[in-house]
């Protein structure tokens, strides 16, 4: 199996799986500078990974991620370099053709909840710990309060982004911010349950509609219609799209039936 071994993220490749993992676990896998050029050398790697369909995001130890390390934000050593690299690896993440799903549990706190807001799905414990607290620290959270408007709202998203407010994974799912909550014993099983059915569906039809929602609040009706059609068209001639086509034949000659008895 295919493994990027970096300093602070390990990211492992096996067949249409990937599983990128913050690997930090002593700082509870807090951001630092490495952190953040290793979020990009990762998130390029997995660009290039043709076969990639869905990427697990998880971290190591007892957290997810704790955010920005403090410890060298007090000292001064993060700067508008790092903020700049800092949003280039979690909109790599972002724009990644592969549907990702961020496995939360533990701290997930100001910069690891931009993290999981850049994914696609989140599945998190019942007794996680979530916050976009980065106003508390006198700094804006880089584009986290655009995505979490984007996912829940405006209303919503100021509330937490001017009060940097904690909340659980259960809430988090009230919030609509969780997709799905279980017991920290569960996490693995359930994240790779949703990872498996996301690789049954075909992977052509799962990329254009992912982009499509994504372009949705950046562009007009004219161009994503235009965008649609060529989306179609890439899909009907998918390998995927003529092999669910086939099975459907195959199974209604298999039964004698016609296509109207068994449309829906």
């Amino acid at each position: 199996m295919p493994t990027l071994e970096l300093e602070t993220i390990r990211c492992e490749l096996d067949g249409h799986l990937a599983r990128l993992r913050l690997n930090r676990p002593e700082a509870l896998n807090a951001a630092n500078w490495e952190w953040v050029k290793d979020l990009v050398t990762a998130t390029e790697y997995l660009t290039q990974s043709v076969e990639t369909r869905v990427v697990i995001v998880s971290g190591e130890g007892r957290s997810f991620c704790s955010g920005l390390d403090l410890k060298e934000l007090s000292r001064g050593n993060l700067t508008r370099e790092w903020f700049a690299t800092w949003e280039k690896g979690v909109s790599g993440l972002a724009d990644l053709d592969a549907i990702t799903i961020a496995a939360i549990h533990g701290y997930c706190l100001g910069g690891g909840l931009q993290v999981v807001l850049a994914c696609d799905m989140r599945i998190a414990t019942n007794d996680a710990i979530l916050s976009i607290p980065a106003v508390r620290e006198g700094l804006v959270a880089a584009l986290g309060p655009m995505r979490l408007a984007r996912l829940i709202g405006t209303g919503p998203a100021k509330q937490l982004c001017l009060l940097g407010h904690r909340f659980t994974g259960e809430e988090g799912l009230v919030l609509g911010i969780v997709n799905e909550v279980c017991p920290p014993e569960d996490l693995e099983k359930r994240v790779l349950a949703m990872a498996g059915e996301l690789l049954a569906i075909p992977f052509t039809a799962l990329k254009h509609t992912k982009r499509q929602i994504d372009r949705s609040f950046d562009q007009d009706f004219a161009t994503l219609m235009a965008e649609m059609i060529d989306a179609e068209e890439d899909c009907l001639h998918s390998p995927e799209h003529k092999a669910v086509m086939a099975a459907y034949l195959a199974d209604l000659a298999r039964r004698g039936k016609s296509e109207g008895e068994e449309q829906v």
